[in-house]
């Protein structure tokens, strides 16, 4: 009878000890149509370096995004479904701003005079 009810106690005690536990856990919902890929090339080239970014996300300095220099290296991006992106020439976001909005697909940047442009980057998610 004491061990049963030993074993009772440790059972409550660690059920309580898991409700804390689940308490300290922070849950993010990620939005798969919310994220911006860009590319050091023009014309979206996979063979080039690019990388995909999931958002949201403020990146107040490309310089060593992803393990890469991309400051004033992207020449194309392409824009997700549920993705806003806001892209500035200066790090922290300062500087020109180019805004690009979902499933906006930019071949040249250079066209909108961003071309190897932009240091810092943020993208929001829905409307």
């Amino acid at each position: 009878m004491m061990r049963g009810a030993l074993i009772l106690a440790g059972l409550l005690g660690l059920g309580a000890m898991s409700a804390y536990a689940a308490a300290d856990i922070e849950l993010k919902t990620v939005d798969k149509a919310c994220w911006a890929e860009i590319y050091e090339d023009t014309g979206f080239d996979l063979k080039d370096p690019h990388v995909k970014i999931q958002g949201p996300a403020q990146i107040a300095t490309l310089k060593d995004y992803s393990g890469r220099n991309w400051s004033n290296e992207i020449q194309s991006i392409v824009v997700g479904p549920n993705a806003h992106l806001k892209a500035y020439s200066d790090k922290d976001f300062k500087g020109t701003e180019l805004e690009l909005t979902p499933n906006k697909r930019a071949n040249d940047l250079s066209e909108l005079n961003m071309g190897d442009e932009i240091e810092s980057l943020k993208i929001t998610c829905g409307g």
